[in-house]
């Protein structure tokens, strides 16, 4: 069985990547596997180090995207010497392999906050079973609050986080063994500003299998991490106008909070420092041009052509098995969170949010269509409780107090009289663009009616995406940074069981906890009746609808040529779980697949063409979510 498990994965891999644009993200990169022996003494001589991946993190200048940033933090007017490190990245084994070079003319610090050089940096843990996945801190730093005694001329930065100590300079083995580092000064001493230094150099490795990843597997993994690089200057010295302290950041600045965004250092075990041309990271998702469609009525109803082949994302609550579906680090950065309507009270949830949201552009919109299932509709003005949703947009044109792209949330809620309002920054894109929106209430559904049983509500609306959001009339690299977050609250008759849920893919909020990469694609958007107008060269897949269903779903694709169809269903253990033989004619074809006996889960599908001439097999593999 693991060896079908295996073919499946690798077939899903290939159609994922066939769908995949050629896009450079700088979120992104590669730590190729090193051939040598990485020795942990500040001084990247090793040959590994010359062929790594590397990023620059340069203060005041725009950092990576989409949310890297740099700022001042004392003494602005200050900054004798900005921070223009260089990182460079590696793995052997498990380890991960990270290698810093900081020009710098005063390197060491003090006990104070932020009179210190150090490296903050955080590393999603994936083997806790929380989601978002929490954060866990490595700080190898100067800053020596509670033992200042230990800063003398020489003397070494220390290691704070969960594999280190704040209090004290000591560390187990165990400690040791899970991250270690190295560092040099180059051309001076630390903590002694008598004379310049040149920089300071440091070697890190960090198990990265004690926080659940496995790079060593064929399919490789992907760690999830931020840092940034702090520079204090000129604290030993004798010059006051020179002291100053700055940082600048990759993706985001703490180490210990899961925020704004997550970098994806990509690691396999056959991408080695000898791959010139390592595959590039796909983005999450593909926004098409609805441009060869007519442009939909915005009036809440989705009844266009073009919203047929629009990309779809479904958000729901406690849906962990539709969640770890999601694209790239979706599984791990989504989530959903219960506030307390009442003070310490969190009732059941008797009737869970669920949305399916369908995405295009055209004409510098972004469109957005997203249909509710509710039995319960209200409005209200508190936040904590309302219906409704959120879909957050990085401003290419606007940046935030750390200079890196500013989060516009943009959220459409119920009130108290039922009508659907605007909120947060929605509000000024509508006075200031032609953006748009309308709703619909799906059957007999009321607001704030406890009396009836509703069917849920449709939300269709615009966002001008060339007006106040940054992007020329082309939509210049045609990046876009996004998530979005449902609402869903529920009243009562006795107020104890009231409660508010909020469910989210990629961004809960303006702040995090991280962003999908969007690539918004010239092609246009391809209903399922034009996939089906013409004969494909090899056996082809539309999906099935519904996805997720229950109990049954209709596998939809099209064949070449005439032959016998088999359709072979497994579970994510790769067990076969039933099969179906059907005699097709080339061109479109569905196949019913009835899951009454089955449970809840994610089933893989293999559609296999026989060609009635030759006997040759050609195939294509599929993902389906029963929820029951």
């Amino acid at each position: 069985m693991k060896r079908v498990l295996s073919t499946l994965f690798i077939l899903l891999f290939a159609v994922n990547l066939s769908f995949a644009q050629n896009v450079v993200r700088e979120d992104a990169l590669w730590a190729k596997n090193a051939l040598g022996t990485i020795t942990l003494d500040g001084n990247m001589s090793e040959a590994d180090w010359a062929l790594a991946d590397s990023i620059q993190v340069i203060y005041g200048q725009p950092g990576a995207l989409p949310t890297s940033g740099w700022g001042p933090e004392f003494n602005e007017n200050s900054i004798f010497d900005p921070i223009r490190a260089t990182v460079k990245f590696l793995v052997k084994d498990n380890y991960l392999y990270l290698g810093f070079r900081m020009p710098d003319s005063s390197v060491g610090g003090i006990a104070d906050w932020a009179r210190w050089d150090g490296i903050l940096m955080n590393i999603r843990d994936k083997a806790s079973p929380n989601r978002p996945l929490p954060a866990v801190e490595f700080f190898y730093t100067w800053w020596y609050l509670n033992v200042p005694q230990y800063i003398q001329p020489g003397t070494p930065p220390r290691f704070i986080g969960r594999f280190g100590n704040f209090n004290d300079t000591t560390r187990t083995p165990e400690q040791r063994a899970a991250w270690d580092a190295g560092y040099r000064t180059v051309g001076g001493v630390s903590c002694d500003d008598s004379s310049p230094d040149q920089a300071w150099e440091v070697e890190m490795r960090i198990d990265v299998s004690q926080l659940g990843y496995n790079i060593t597997q064929a399919s490789g993994d992907v760690v999830q991490l931020n840092f940034s690089i702090w520079d204090c200057d000129w604290v030993h010295g004798t010059t006051p106008a020179r002291i100053s302290t700055a940082r600048a950041y990759f993706q985001y600045p703490w180490g210990n909070a899961n925020g704004a965004n997550a970098a994806r250092i990509y690691a396999r075990p056959d991408v080695t420092v000898n791959t010139t041309n390592p595959p590039l990271a796909p983005v999450e998702f593909t926004f098409y041009n609805g441009a060869n469609k007519p442009a939909p009525v915005i009036d809440g109803v989705l009844d266009e052509e073009v919203w047929t082949g629009a990309q779809d994302l479904v958000i729901a609550w406690d849906d962990t098995v539709g969640r770890a579906a999601y694209p790239g680090i979706g599984p791990y950065q989504s989530g959903q969170y219960q506030p307390d309507i009442t003070p310490g009270v969190r009732p059941p949830v008797v009737d869970p949010g669920y949305v399916k949201v369908k995405y295009f552009h055209r004409d510098g919109f972004l469109y957005f269509g997203a249909d509710f299932n509710d039995q319960l509709i209200q409005g209200t003005s508190l936040f904590d409780a309302v219906d409704g949703m959120a879909i957050i947009l990085m401003d290419r044109d606007s940046r935030a107090s750390d200079n890196a792209l500013e989060a516009r949330m943009l959220r459409l809620s119920f009130d108290s009289t039922g009508a659907l309002k605007p909120g947060d920054y929605m509000q000024t894109l509508l006075d200031s663009s032609q953006s748009a929106y309308a709703f619909t209430l799906k059957g007999a559904s009321t607001i704030n009616n406890n009396n009836d049983v509703d069917e849920g509500y449709v939300i269709e609306g615009k966002i001008q995406l060339t007006t106040i959001l940054g992007y020329p009339a082309d939509l210049g690299d045609r990046n876009l940074f996004f998530g979005t977050v449902q609402y869903d609250g529920d009243s009562f008759t006795d107020p104890a069981l009231n409660y508010g849920t909020r469910t989210w893919f990629m961004r809960e909020h303006g702040g995090g906890p991280a962003l999908a990469w969007v690539h918004l694609s010239n092609d246009g958007v391809t209903g399922v009746e034009d996939e089906l107008s013409t004969l494909p060269s090899s056996i082809e897949l539309y999906g099935n609808f519904p996805n997720p269903f229950n109990p049954s779903t209709k596998i939809k694709f099209a064949t070449p040529q005439t032959g016998q169809v088999e359709v072979a269903v497994y579970n994510t253990l790769g067990q076969l779980v039933t099969t179906k033989v059907v005699y097709a004619v080339a061109g479109a074809q569905e196949v019913n697949f009835d899951a009454s006996g089955l449970t809840s889960g994610i089933y893989l599908y293999k559609i296999s063409l026989k060609n009635a001439f030759d006997g040759a097999v050609s195939s294509a593999t599929g993902k389906m979510i029963l929820m029951k």
